[in-house]
């Protein structure tokens, strides 16, 4: 009867949308059939009731990941996905977890890097400067039309009256993934150069690097903070891409079943990455060490994706192997792609 105050376990109608209750939860809106009116510590128990069941999801979600490659992403497809976190949201969580990772433990995902260092610089050694000055000479007695580049020679022109570092004609500026260390100080481009209007080439030389150099050398730290809080977003780019290159592989199955798993794929993988790289940060710069992380790092994709393709596609072993090379040669290329439009997009 309308207007009257009916305890969960007399109402038969859900309040919500009015249909008849056969249960806790009503079968058409999927609203909880209990009266919110109760004493407010079940708030409290209600919150923590929740949390656990989902920690309890989540870690066995986790667990399945490791122990049933690509059996969690064909369960879920298959129907069966009250007993596993929802892709997306474990998905996300693993994709903060990275950026938060790398940024603990000093890892510039995009990182710039400027050659000769600030150090080098401010020594002002004499012969240091002599040597660079014949780096500058024989690289403009070598290019074709023997124009300058951008910048000032090496030595007191460097360092400009209130200390700030000038860009040096034969500055080397480099944008890599995954750089250790500080970011590097920027340099001032001099006032009085043309040359330096369109960045730290010569005229002639791709125009749409220009704004790249320009801005990753007079404000690294910007151009770094840009292109990371991009590369927090195109993640999700790299999540449909892979999902692409399954559906070029598998072309019977549906978009959504590559989607879904890829964002399950994502969960391990980057787990992969990070350890990895986060390995290679504390291997002081050993050129060998780190040739081997990134062997090893190379080798548990491969196996990674080999195992994934099995449990998921159901394929055999030569097939899942096959697909796992391809899969791995261009989802770098995609990888490589992507980065390449950040720079360009997020100097802009």
């Amino acid at each position: 009867m309308a207007g009257t105050d009916t305890s969960a376990g007399e109402r038969e109608h859900c309040a919500n949308c009015g249909a008849a209750l056969g249960g806790p939860f009503c079968a058409q809106c999927g609203q909880a059939a209990e009266d919110i009116r109760r004493p407010a510590w079940h708030l409290l128990t209600d919150l923590v009731g929740s949390l656990f069941a989902w920690e309890g999801r989540f870690f066995t979600t986790l667990g399945a990941l490791v122990r049933k490659p690509g059996q969690v992403a064909r369960a879920y497809v298959d129907g069966r996905r009250n007993s596993y976190t929802a892709p997306v949201r474990i998905y996300l969580i693993f994709s903060l977890i990275f950026f938060v990772l790398m940024s603990l433990a000093g890892v510039r995902v995009v990182g710039v890097t400027i050659l000769p260092t600030a150090e080098t610089i401010r020594a002002q050694d004499p012969i240091v400067i002599a040597q660079r000055r014949e780096v500058v000479a024989r690289r403009e007695a070598q290019s074709e039309d023997q124009t300058p580049r951008c910048g000032v020679l090496p030595g007191p022109d460097e360092i400009d009256a209130s200390g700030q570092l000038v860009l040096a004609r034969d500055s080397d500026i480099r944008i890599e993934l995954f750089e250790f260390g500080p970011t590097p100080e920027g340099r001032r481009l001099p006032d009085d150069s043309p040359l330096c209007q369109n960045g730290i080439e010569p005229p002639g030389d791709a125009s749409i690097f220009g704004p790249v150099s320009r801005q990753a050398s007079t404000n690294p730290e910007l151009f770094e903070n840009r292109i990371t809080t991009a590369a927090t977003q195109s993640l999700l780019i790299m999540v449909i891409a892979y999902a692409g290159l399954n559906l070029l592989v598998h072309p019977r199955r549906r978009i959504i079943e590559h989607l879904i798993y890829s964002l399950y794929w994502h969960v391990p993988y980057l787990s992969i990455i990070a350890t990895f790289i986060l390995l290679g940060r504390f291997a002081g710069g050993a050129t060998a060490l780190i040739i081997a992380l990134a062997a090893l790092g190379g080798g548990g994709t491969l196996i990674l994706q080999t195992l994934y393709d099995r449990g998921f596609y159901q394929s055999s072993w030569i097939g899942a192997i096959a697909r796992s090379l391809f899969l791995q040669f261009f989802y770098i290329v995609c990888v490589g792609v992507v980065a390449l439009a950040l720079i360009i997009f997020s100097a802009g």
